[in-house]
């Protein structure tokens, strides 16, 4: 109850306060001339997307269960993924944690459902890597074009340097993990005691030395398990890789239809560019969904790049779809996910 609060106490302050931003008679001009066509094809975006994110969940519970299994069984039905995906996303964004609340709904509905935990956990990590992977090419797109364009100042730059040096390690020491797990294991160690001496903490050093070395080898081990059950179907890593970028892709054109549905104008690159942004960073569980987070760095972001502050008033409106509908959607359909064993649920 107290995080239902929150999260509309928030949003109402947003609903009433950024629209003042463009001015009142700006703001219910924009309203009144709303294409409804184009809000309607908005909503049917953002459904798309998370369509796909449902099917990627399902596809990939069905590649890591069935790689280890008989291939009798039988995957979940789609339908039933649908309303699993918006349960969690009604979770996120009522619940502190975002994307951990979310995983923890899913897991639950799936262990219900008879899947191992082992199996469920590689799923829910895959989907997250790739989900996640995809936004973060988005996210670095956008920094490329921002500083390319110069529209950041010194301290933005510098980080922006940091974050692609900090991305550039991760992937390397992920791939060593899986090719070659002792040496990460030997690399990494070697890290964590420098900075344990640097830190003056022997106790400290030796903890993280430990907690270094069982990461490096469990991320190994997953990204070990992963690539057999990819191998032994080839066809579904591009079909993965697909549908996380198309999650992301629909979201953004939902953001984009609003802007066209509103008649503000603004460059559906730029609009991209800024979402990669935004999206990212209120990805970070600052807030519940992000709520907040992502209309003041959206905004931000786009006053940067040129648009107006009249952007408010479509950024609304895509959290309306986005942020808003998950919720009383989630309180109908998390009681249906509550029902045991496969049958009911299963694809044909």
């Amino acid at each position: 109850m107290r995080g239902v609060l929150l999260v509309g106490s928030v949003g109402l302050a947003l609903h009433l306060v950024l629209p003042q931003i463009p001015g009142l008679e700006r703001s219910l001009r924009l309203v009144a001339g709303t294409s409804h066509a184009l809000v309607g094809a908005a909503f049917l975006a953002e459904l798309l997307s998370e369509l796909c994110y449902a099917e990627l969940l399902r596809r990939s519970v069905g590649v890591i269960f069935t790689a280890g299994s008989s291939p009798s069984v039988r995957r979940l039905g789609r339908w039933f993924m649908l309303r699993l995906t918006v349960t969690g996303y009604g979770a996120a964004h009522v619940l502190p944690g975002g994307g951990a609340t979310a995983a923890a709904v899913t897991y639950g509905a799936l262990r219900r459902k008879g899947y191992d935990p082992e199996s469920v956990g590689l799923a829910l990590a895959a989907v997250s890597v790739l989900v996640y992977g995809a936004l973060g090419m988005l996210f670095s797109g956008s920094l490329i074009y921002m500083l390319l364009d110069r529209d950041l100042g010194p301290v933005s730059t510098a980080a922006s340097i940091f974050y692609f040096a900090l991305t550039l390690s991760v992937t390397i020491v992920a791939y060593a993990a899986y090719r070659k797990p002792t040496f990460a294991r030997n690399v990494a160690g070697k890290g964590v005691r420098l900075t344990g001496r640097l830190l003056g903490g022997e106790g400290l050093g030796r903890r993280a030395r430990m907690w270094s070395a069982r990461l490096i080898s469990r991320l190994g081990e997953e990204i070990r398990a992963a690539r057999r059950g990819l191998a032994a179907r080839p066809t579904e890593a591009p079909k993965l890789a697909a549908l996380a970028l198309s999650y992301w892709a629909f979201d953004a054109l939902c953001l984009i239809l609003m802007f066209d549905a509103l008649g503000v104008a603004a460059d559906p690159f730029v609009l991209l560019v800024a979402y990669g942004v935004a999206t990212t960073i209120a990805a970070l569980p600052l807030t519940p969904g992000g709520i907040g987070v992502f209309e003041v760095t959206m905004l931000a972001t786009l006053a940067l790049l040129g648009v107006g502050s009249e952007a408010a008033i479509p950024i609304l409106g895509y959290r309306l779809f986005n942020f808003w509908l998950p919720i009383p959607l989630a309180a109908v359909f998390y009681p249906t996910l509550r029902r045991t064993g496969r049958d009911r649920d299963c694809a044909s």
